[in-house]
């Protein structure tokens, strides 16, 4: 049996996305801004897939832009609002456990002489309304939170968050939805965001494809210089097999969100109750978290041996985020959140998706008994 168990990391292509992609590379591969018939063609193809994706967000049209991924989604929306702040505002808000598109981006701009506040996150991986409200002032320019956390699974209070914003400050809100979109409700209009990044390869579609959600009126400057294409935010031609495998997928996942959001939470309690029979083993994530996403550490041991140790019964997990991993220093997610280094050192993410079966988890329970018993026994004959 195969127990793919990383779908954060990334997620395996749906049947109906391959269908959607295969039809654009096969009959409508003209170039969306040529004026013959197939550029025509493609563009209509094209306006089709932002008018689903727009639709599934509850956003306007022309408040999408596609991108290469959620990592230029992310970095368009920060470096290209930082852009058009005047010097005063020179102040910029994020958290201790963003992801390292996010994270990175705001060091390299400290770097060119913004002040940055990295706010903490309490037990559960949530940044408190308290420290977000006494980190705001008149000079901040941009907050950047993610929606839901990619290793532990917390889900932000999003909403809360840009009321307060709104109300004490004048900073644009840019948030990360790359693990919210297909898991959790995203309305960018009642989440009353400015700026919102997204995923293809989350939710069963294609890698190398993304979307940034660009409020009306929301000032921002593009990254990249050439043609007109996406408004000019994003030159050059457009991935349009990508990008209707993306919208596709987008509409999948919203057109099944109730279903698989019970389904998952399902597998995900499933695995907990399995990994708590398991002595020294100790759930990370909260239990209000994301339906995806389950952080468990067996402490005593190194997640990575297990990685590996599970790798060869098939199954296939992650110690962190697949961004970070080749890093061999503790997850910068779990040292915000103040865990001893046993603890740290034993994460291991699961993560699921509707292909995760009951017998997948089962079978991974099993392995998990036996792999510890097997690595406890050698590790004291040392």
């Amino acid at each position: 049996m195969i127990a793919y168990l990383d779908h954060a990391a990334t997620t395996q292509i749906s049947k109906e996305v391959l269908e959607a992609m295969e039809k654009i590379h096969k009959d409508l591969y003209g170039n969306p801004s040529s004026l013959h018939r197939m550029g025509y063609h493609a563009e209509k193809e094209l306006k089709n897939a932002r008018k689903i994706f727009s639709k599934i967000i509850g956003s306007k049209d022309d408040e999408i832009v596609f991108t290469s991924g959620g990592t230029e989604a992310n970095n368009l929306a920060i470096l290209g609002s930082i852009k058009n702040k005047n010097s005063k505002m020179n102040h910029l808000i994020t958290s201790q456990s963003e992801h390292p598109s996010v994270l990175n981006v705001f060091k390299y701009l400290e770097t060119q002489g913004y002040e940055v506040t990295y706010l903490p996150i309490n037990n559960n991986g949530v940044v408190e309304a308290e420290d977000l409200e006494k980190a705001l002032t008149d000079k901040t320019a941009l907050v950047s939170l993610m929606f839901v956390n990619n290793e532990i699974g917390t889900i932000a209070p999003i909403e809360n968050y840009s009321k307060l914003i709104k109300s004490k400050s004048q900073a644009l809100f840019h948030v990360d939805g790359i693990q919210a979109l297909g898991k959790i409700p995203c309305h960018v209009k009642k989440l009353n965001v400015d700026l919102m990044s997204f995923s293809g390869h989350k939710i069963n579609g294609p890698k190398g494809v993304g979307s940034l959600y660009v409020k009306k009126g929301t000032p921002l400057k593009s990254l990249f210089y050439g043609g007109s294409q996406e408004r000019g935010y994003r030159p050059g031609t457009e991935n349009l097999a990508g990008i209707v495998g993306f919208s596709e997928a987008a509409k999948q996942a919203s057109k099944h969100l109730r279903e698989n959001q019970n389904y998952l939470m399902h597998i995900k309690q499933r695995l907990a109750k399995g990994l708590e029979a398991i002595e020294n083993c100790e759930i990370i994530s909260p239990e209000d978290g994301a339906p995806h996403i389950l952080n468990a550490s067996f402490v005593g041991m190194r997640g990575e041996v297990l990685l590996h140790a599970l790798e060869n019964k098939n199954i296939y997990v992650s110690t962190g985020s697949a961004c970070a991993s080749k890093n061999k220093s503790y997850s910068h997610v779990l040292q915000a959140l103040n865990l001893s280094d046993e603890k740290k050192e034993g994460a291991i993410r699961f993560s699921f998706s509707k292909l995760t079966t009951e017998a997948m988890i089962d079978y991974t329970i099993d392995v998990l008994k036996f792999e510890l018993d097997r690595l406890d026994t050698i590790i004291n004959r040392r």
